[in-house]
């Protein structure tokens, strides 16, 4: 930020509106594309690669990188609950909180590659094993891909912790495939299992927020999904809908399959009262 104020009498009318959409949204710009950037600041893609130049940069991704070093020291969640209370609450917090989540959603739509996307699907279709990866807020996310690639017939293993995940990883191999979700600020765990896996020759698919994650590097694939937050409170709204439609696009590959499947599930459920009914008199509701 101060190469930006010390080049400011050096901008171009494009370049200030740059500059100035820069510093209003910077935890936002910090992992967008040049594209992107440049299609919401409302300058041209070269305008974005020439500001970044002029800031001392070779392009654009390094001036992300330097952008995303600022943000990640922002997201101790101290520093974020204090910024949220010094920001004050222009709506509704419901409404401020539905809008950031709707807004990741439209950028989702206009950052994801679907080839990268349908290379992941074929990749998992034909996987032996599949390991999940995720802990701390990204928990949540590994433990619901699990819970429906178990509904779906595929051999997932949702890793838990350090504690004998590398045993488990040690019996993996080439035709295994080694899921690894994490955003800022990252898990160390979630890294360090990834990388070992990915160093073990197994397939490796990052679902993260950006190129500069640290499992990207590690990773066969990558699927990027960008991320925001209310407060102090990671916002998982666009990782779960990417999920969501890996578990769809997986069902559509083998539907006949899928449908007895599930309709041998269906049978279990009922015969063990696994959802609850009206006329159930064991008294019991049961979520999925």
């Amino acid at each position: 930020m101060e190469k930006l104020k010390r080049k400011q009498g050096e901008l171009t009318q494009a370049q200030k509106k740059l500059a100035e959409y820069v510093l209003q949204n910077l935890e936002e710009v910090a992992f967008m594309s040049a594209s992107v950037l440049g299609r919401k600041a409302g300058v041209s893609e070269s305008t974005v690669v020439r500001f970044s130049q002029l800031l001392g940069y070779k392009g654009f991704p390094e001036l992300k990188e330097a952008l995303r070093e600022v943000v990640i020291e922002r997201l101790d969640t101290s520093k974020r609950l204090s910024m949220y209370l010094e920001k004050g609450q222009e709506e509704h917090i419901l409404f401020q909180s539905v809008k950031k989540d709707r807004a990741v959603l439209d950028l989702l739509l206009e950052t994801v590659s679907i080839r990268d996307f349908d290379n992941v699907i074929e990749t998992l279709e034909n996987a032996k094993r599949i390991y999940i990866v995720s802990h701390r807020s990204a928990y949540a996310i590994g433990y619901y891909l699990a819970f429906y690639l178990h509904w779906l017939g595929f051999p997932a293993v949702l890793l838990k912790g350090k504690d004998f995940s590398y045993e488990v990883l040690t019996l993996g191999d080439k035709d295994d495939v080694v899921i690894g979700i994490t955003f800022p600020r990252y898990s160390s765990e979630t890294v360090e299992l990834f990388s070992f896996a990915a160093d073990r020759g197994m397939k490796t698919v990052a679902i993260t927020d950006d190129y500069l994650s640290p499992i990207a590097s590690k990773a066969s694939y990558v699927l990027t999904v960008p991320t925001d937050f209310i407060s102090f409170v990671d916002s998982l709204t666009g990782p779960m809908s990417l999920v969501n439609a890996v578990i769809v696009a997986l069902s559509l590959r083998n539907l006949e399959a899928i449908k007895e499947r599930l309709q041998g599930l269906e049978k279990v459920w009922e015969e063990k009262s696994v959802y609850w009914r009206e006329s159930y008199k064991g008294g019991k509701a049961n979520d999925k």
